[in-house]
């Protein structure tokens, strides 16, 4: 083989394999903008962040359980680019939860001690504040970390309504949060899985004088949220 011809084999396929293992990157320039737009829906599981009152203290009641129910949540999301690895996020949107709280206690009507089980549906309109923590993007993925503060307002509350059959929950409602996702860059669109956890700040207890209210010292949200994001 002519010498001439061994050499250009030889600096052309390292070329070659290159183009060919090598990953074309989907909407390179898509973290540039300095705004976007997109949705998520998900999944949440709300439970309650118990602080109990001293129970030897109340005769006819002997304990209190949570139950966290599935619910859904649908958020607009605005992203406001602020380096490139830090992004400011707004994520007004709703969600809708149903959890239980069951009292080992003595019925008032029975003089029997059994379970009764107080149903708590809650809609709620949220208005989140977050701050997203990229990492370097490696192909067409990148992991982030994020973190925030979310106002909410419940239009199930009943915090008003003259009724002790009824255990009711303030209006509005102060969280934190906290997750982590990824996200995966196609040829159209970025789509992002995301898990996140939030607690409450604010006490949801409606001081009713009801024998469940006095069974706290404070009541506050705590939850789980699976969210699928489309930018």
């Amino acid at each position: 083989m002519n010498k001439k011809v061994l050499i250009w084999v030889v600096l052309c396929v390292p070329v070659l394999a290159s183009a060919q293992f090598s990953r074309l990157r989907n909407q390179p320039l898509f973290d540039k903008t300095p705004l976007h737009f997109g949705f998520h829906i998900g999944l949440n599981w709300y439970d309650f962040n118990m602080d109990l009152a001293d129970l030897s203290e109340q005769p006819d009641l002997f304990g209190v359980t949570s139950e966290a129910l599935p619910g859904y949540n649908i958020n607009i999301v605005s992203n406001l680019r602020l380096t490139e690895h830090l992004d400011l996020r707004f994520t007004p949107g709703f969600a809708a939860t149903v959890r239980n709280l069951h009292f080992d206690m003595v019925n008032p009507f029975t003089s029997e001690r059994e379970i009764i089980t107080r149903q708590i549906e809650s809609s709620y309109v949220q208005f989140p504040f977050h701050l997203k923590f990229k990492s370097v993007r490696i192909d067409n993925y990148r992991l982030y970390l994020m973190g925030g503060l979310r106002y909410t307002n419940d239009l199930a509350s009943k915090a008003k309504v003259v009724d002790d059959g009824l255990f009711k929950l303030q209006r509005h409602v102060a969280d934190y949060e906290v997750g982590f996702g990824a996200d995966f860059y196609f040829e159209y669109f970025k789509f992002s899985p995301q898990i996140r956890a939030a607690w409450g700040l604010t006490d949801l207890l409606v001081q009713d004088g009801t024998p469940q209210v006095e069974a706290f010292d404070a009541l506050r949200n705590q939850a789980v949220l699976i969210n699928f994001t489309f930018e």
